[in-house]
């Protein structure tokens, strides 16, 4: 059970949405995501923590670090121009990462402290002094619980998108593709049959039962109900929207769910999912 908090979880969304929707904009970002041997490792079968964790955790670290340096540090110096009841109200002292900390109830060390143990106070730090409390708290439990609990907020509500997933597979799978010819660590290269193709897995139940969950026990490309409800001869199939043969993963963010004819038809190689969604209830009917 995911107990949600959403600080700022949709803004998030709003920014990981932008990046792989404008990917070109990006590419210097996002080469640094897969770059080197990396893509290879993001690669692992089925992990819990996808490889789609793994990229919103990347981008939400970029933010995190982004958002401190460009923190008004007059404004965090408390300046005489600006009521102190005012200063106390809207947190005008604590960077943006702090404020994360507070709304989360997770304990860390405040930039305050820091600065305190460097001999230094609010009234007479610089960016220098950003940097250094960023990099200290990067290493502390409290920034891995806080960055945990965002990721897992943020795939909660963008593995809903099938279309999303659609992208993001498609950006791997280039990645993969374009690597192929890269030497691969012999404790991984059992994954793959050859450069560049990852074997076929079994897909587990925990895998099955968020991609039926979340496609609402329907093929996503003809509706046709799976549940067994109305028809028990309707069998689902677990299809990967980024064909294996065409550089794809066996990550959840690769899987829908089929009917067996759509699935067949789907053995052309293309990469397809919908963008059509079943209604939580009927607009026309009273």
């Amino acid at each position: 059970m995911l107990q949600a908090k959403f600080y700022e979880t949709y803004y998030f969304c709003n920014i990981v949405h932008n990046v792989l929707r404008d990917q070109f904009s990006y590419i210097r970002m996002i080469n640094e995501f897969y770059c080197d041997d990396q893509i290879f490792y993001l690669a692992a079968p089925f992990e819990k923590y996808s490889a789609f964790h793994y990229f919103i955790e990347f981008i939400v670290e970029d933010v995190y670090l982004e958002e401190a340096f460009e923190a008004d540090i007059d404004e965090i110096k408390g300046l005489n121009s600006t009521h102190e009841a005012v200063r106390e109200y809207y947190d005008l002292s604590k960077l943006p990462i702090e404020k994360a900390f507070d709304f989360h109830r997770i304990d860390y060390q405040s930039f305050h402290s820091h600065l305190l143990d460097s001999g230094k106070s609010i009234s007479n730090f610089d960016v220098n002094d950003i940097d250094s409390y960023i990099e200290e708290i990067r290493l502390s439990q409290s920034y891995e619980d806080l960055t945990k609990q965002t990721v897992k907020e943020i795939f909660h509500v963008l593995f809903q998108n099938r279309q999303l997933m659609l992208s993001f597979n498609e950006m791997m799978a280039r990645s993969l593709e374009l690597s192929s010819d890269q030497i691969v660590d012999e404790g991984i290269k059992h994954q793959f049959t050859r450069p560049g193709i990852l074997k076929r897995q079994t897909i587990p139940k925990w895998v099955q039962r968020a991609v039926f969950f979340r496609d609402r026990g329907r093929c996503v490309l003809c509706d046709k109900d799976l549940s067994g409800t109305l028809n028990i001869d309707n069998l689902e199939n677990y299809d990967h929207i980024v064909p294996l043969a065409k550089n794809g993963f066996n990550d959840v963010s690769n899987i829908q769910l089929l009917c067996r004819e759509c699935n067949q038809e789907k053995r052309d190689g293309s990469a397809i999912t919908s963008s059509s969604y079943q209604t939580w209830y009927p607009y026309n009917e009273i």
